[in-house]
């Protein structure tokens, strides 16, 4: 039995051209071909003839496309959706309102205010005129963001009940948990975990309306009641402590006097006419005659 002759390099080129992708021969292949291409290794075309990668690449260019399309369509039908559950206490100001404002938030300037979860609304009574809610801040880390937040919220709530002309009084009651030592007790991870202590009030926001008589104008008024003096110290500690972080460049009392004493040796010694425009006036001291 003879020996069998090996293949030579183009045999072999021209057998595995006429396979497919799946490593079948397919023999229409290979006569369509006729010789065996060239590979450059430096071209960015595979080969094998595989469009995997443009496959890959417009899969992921599809992908990030949607999911700014959704993200987009998303924002506008919440803040749709926003516009359209606000309630609007001007034209109706009931318990029912007063606690869907409380829920939902209301708009406030360009931007849109939030209430704390746990709230609780009082009284809300167009006959009276009086709208009084509770709320209680797990948010606030001392006084001082305390007063802050809850001021914005109770302007807020304030001014869209105050324009109804049957509202004249609106009370923002709020209150905070703290624990034996008295720091406040906030919400945890993302307000998962909610905070337990003692509740206390600590801060009322009471806003009034108030029409002159023989006047269109209309007088609106706000009291901070139920601020001791302790939580008064505590607060101007904790601006102070904020302040003492920023370089100061106001002018001191004692800088501010200093000057006024330089002006003024300025006036004495060149006359008052240098600082009003005109001539310099000279006294005995340089040498020349006083005016009488």
């Amino acid at each position: 039995m003879a020996p069998a002759s090996r293949l030579t390099d183009e045999e072999i080129t021209e057998i595995f051209s006429s396979i497919d992708e799946t490593g079948v021969a397919d023999p229409k292949r290979a006569a369509a071909r006729g010789a065996a291409e060239e590979i450059d290794p430096l071209s960015s075309k595979d080969p094998s003839g595989s469009h995997a990668s443009e496959a890959i690449s417009r899969t992921a260019l599809l992908v990030i496309v949607g999911v700014l399309a959704f993200i987009v369509i998303l924002q506008v039908v919440y803040g749709l959706n926003r516009r359209l559950n606000t309630a609007n206490l001007s034209e109706s100001a009931t318990k029912e309102t007063v606690a869907h404002a409380l829920e939902s938030g209301v708009e406030w300037g360009n931007g849109f205010t939030q209430f704390p979860v746990n709230n609780v609304v009082e009284e809300a009574d167009e006959k009276t005129g009086v709208i009084e809610v509770s709320v209680t801040d797990t948010t606030s880390r001392n006084e001082l963001e305390l007063l802050s937040n809850s001021q914005i919220q109770a302007a807020a709530l304030a001014t869209n009940a105050l324009l109804n002309d049957k509202i004249n009084r609106v009370v923002y009651n709020v209150y905070v948990l703290t624990d034996r030592s008295g720091a406040y007790q906030r919400d945890r991870f993302f307000g998962l975990l909610k905070p337990t202590g003692t509740r206390r009030t600590v801060l009322s926001f009471v806003w009034s309306k108030e029409r002159a008589e023989h006047s269109s104008y209309i007088d609106w008024q706000l009291k901070i009641i139920g601020m001791d003096d302790k939580t008064a110290e505590k607060i101007q500690k904790q601006v102070n402590s904020v302040s003492s972080l920023i370089d100061d460049t106001a002018v001191s009392q004692g800088a501010y006097d200093d000057g006024l004493e330089e002006l003024q040796r300025e006036r004495l010694l060149h006359g008052r006419e240098i600082f009003r425009g005109g001539p310099a006036e000279k006294t005995p001291e340089d040498g020349g005659s006083a005016k009488k």
